[in-house]
């Protein structure tokens, strides 16, 4: 049996996570090794004890990687093991990295700047539309949108990352075969088909229960850089995952609210711990962009090779630009052009051209000069 195997064979005894298994390749020196190992032997592991070594040697002889591979194979799932080169970077840091993982989508998308948009299940309407609008300008922005897929604000997250043409992730709380909600169901297909990944670290058929949905939070926050928390009560869920999120060294920033709201005392709360304040999703860009490539990072990079800072740069990711901004950046002449001049050249209204040039402004693409002209940045 093959590390690979074993990673995915194991994973699918309920009760056993990567603690588990790191412990035993610590002892043993492969996963692979403990299908063969006797109970006595894995007793003597530090961490493991007699209940779990018992549970080990029993569940183990009833599993193997082969079913779930050719179901994976037949359903055109994707599966990768933190053992494969297609594990995301940044979730292996994580102290607790899933063993494997479940993908319908993209498995590219897993490894792109990341930003996490969570919050409760029951927003008002401010919190849906500002989860949909910063969600929409942060995609367009060529960042991708983590969320949990749930009902409220993860729904809105992943629909306006999609209205922008951008990219996002849905990490499940239960299998893929397990769906939850079913009424999030056209929406995850549309996920996995226009460039993102709908993922979990469960094998096929797990149901998703109160421990699942929690344990998925921190795949939200460690394929993340920063955890944006939108609308949250007390008792949110959404807490787990920005508490998570700091514990993971990300970025933790919220959205304040109405001071007499309950669906806004989380993010408050969070505020007062010390998260960032953020009004914009341009001070959201501001915040993660320092996490990319720290000061410190750049200054002795700059300084012990010169030729690294055209490397620093491009750690931003690309902007996804629509049609229209396309049009306006095609009509803004070197050194600058009059926005009455891009509105008679594009043919737009406008009103139009100015929330574009806005947006524009927001993806760090233009700037927006005295005397209502505007240049390209430099």
């Amino acid at each position: 049996m093959t590390e690979r195997e074993a990673l995915i064979a194991f994973n699918r005894v309920q009760g056993l996570g990567p603690v588990t298994a790191r412990q035993i390749i610590e002892a043993l020196g492969s996963l692979a090794a403990v299908f063969e190992t006797s109970a006595e032997r894995l007793m003597e592991i530090p961490g493991i004890g007699s209940e779990r070594a018992l549970l080990l040697t029993r569940e183990l002889k009833e599993v193997s990687a082969e079913e779930e591979l050719v179901r994976a194979s037949k359903t055109g799932v994707k599966i990768i093991t933190w053992d494969d080169e297609g594990y995301p970077a940044l979730l292996k840091e994580i102290a607790d990295p899933p063993l494997v993982l479940y993908i319908a989508g993209e498995v590219a998308v897993l490894d792109t700047p990341a930003i996490a948009l969570v919050g409760t299940r029951h927003p008002s309407m401010y919190g849906r539309e500002t989860a949909r609008r910063f969600a929409y300008q942060l995609a367009g922005a060529g960042y991708t949108i983590t969320s949990g897929l749930a009902e409220g604000v993860d729904t809105e997250a992943h629909a306006g990352a999609l209205k922008a043409k951008g990219r996002t992730i849905a990490v499940l709380g239960g299998a893929l075969d397990c769906l939850y909600p079913k009424s999030n169901t056209t929406l995850a297909r549309e996920i996995a088909t226009q460039g993102g990944a709908v993922i979990s670290e469960y094998p096929f058929g797990r149901q998703p229960d109160r421990q699942t949905f929690p344990m998925r939070n921190r795949i939200v926050s460690g394929l993340s850089k920063g955890v944006l928390v939108v609308e949250a009560p007390m008792n949110s869920g959404t807490l787990i995952t920005a508490r998570q999120g700091m514990e993971q060294n990300r970025s933790v920033m919220a959205i304040p609210g109405r001071i007499d709201s309950a669906a806004s005392q989380g993010c408050h709360a969070l505020l007062k711990q010390g998260a960032r304040l953020v009004t914009s999703p341009e001070e959201v860009i501001e915040e993660v962009q320092d996490l990319f490539v720290g000061k410190s990072a750049r200054i002795s990079a700059s300084l012990a090779n010169p030729l690294k800072k055209a490397a620093l740069k491009e750690e931003r990711p690309a902007p996804v630009l629509m049609a229209e901004e396309r049009s306006v950046m095609a009509n803004i002449e070197e050194g600058g052009t009059l926005i009455d001049v891009i509105i008679r050249k594009t043919e737009l209204p406008a009103g139009r051209v100015n929330a574009l040039l806005v947006s524009l402004q927001i993806k760090r693409l233009v700037k927006l000069m005295p005397g209502g002209s505007v240049m390209r940045a430099s």
